[in-house]
Parts: C-alpha cells; sequence; structure tokens
C-alpha cells in the first residue's frame, strides 16, 4: 500500500472512530435526561461501575433497557435492586410522571445497599442546626 493511502485509510479510520464515539457518549446522556433526576449516581444509576461499559447494567439498567430506556409509571413502581423501596421512591418520583417530587435521588434503584434515608435534607439540616454550638 502507498504511504499516502495507508496515512488517508488511517486518517478515516480514526475520524470514523471519533464519530462512533460521540455518538455513543450522546446517546447515553439522552438516556439519563429521560430519568427524572440523575445527578448525585449517574452512570451508577444504571451500570455496575463508574465508567460503565454497555455490558456492565445492574438491576435497574437491565429493567430501564427493556422498559425501552423510558421512564414511566411502571418503571417507577417496581423494586429494581430488591431493596422493598420501588424506584420511584428512590429516584425522588413516585408516580413515574416524570417530574421529580423533589430535586435529588434518595438512592440508587440499582444497588440493594443503597436505601433511601427517611429523614429529607431540610429535616437533616434543622436536627444537625439543634446539635451545633
Amino acid at each position: 500500500m502507498r504511504p499516502k493511502l495507508k496515512l488517508k485509510t488511517i486518517i478515516v479510520l480514526v475520524c470514523a472512530a471519533v464519530i462512533f464515539a460521540a455518538g455513543t457518549i450522546k446517546s447515553r446522556e439522552d438516556y439519563m435526561r429521560s430519568l427524572p433526576v440523575y445527578r448525585h449516581y449517574k452512570c451508577l444509576l444504571c451500570h455496575k461501575s463508574a465508567a460503565p461499559v454497555s455490558a456492565d447494567l445492574n438491576s435497574f439498567g437491565s429493567d430501564f433497557k427493556k422498559n425501552g430506556y423510558s421512564w414511566n409509571n411502571a418503571l417507577a413502581m417496581k423494586d429494581s435492586d430488591g431493596d422493598s423501596y420501588p424506584n420511584g421512591d428512590e429516584l425522588g418520583d413516585t408516580n413515574g410522571d416524570g417530574a421529580a417530587d423533589i430535586g435529588f435521588e434518595r438512592s440508587n434503584p440499582g444497588d440493594p445497599m443503597n436505601v433511601p434515608n427517611s429523614i429529607d435534607r431540610g429535616t437533616w439540616g434543622i436536627l444537625k442546626s439543634l446539635f451545633e454550638e
């Protein structure tokens, strides 16, 4: 193969890889935006690691995928991680309408060891202030 043709082939392949990677990253952001909130856990809502690959879905990620990457009442009522808390309670959107009841995740619906705290942030702030000097 001639050197100029080889260089052009390499450039085309690199450009194609960059475009493919950008599309993959964009699709993940779109998936997260379809959830009511995703600020704290981000990729860990659906994946087992913070640097995800498509094959490492946790239980919520698998259910989210089976649900067509769509947040709705059916997914909100489901308890994907088996911790006795519905996904909607954990993500702060109990009815699954896409509008968060609270502006943060209470816990991770894909991690059975991570459960919602029964005390909200406002109440916790009041309790902390009682013990400050």
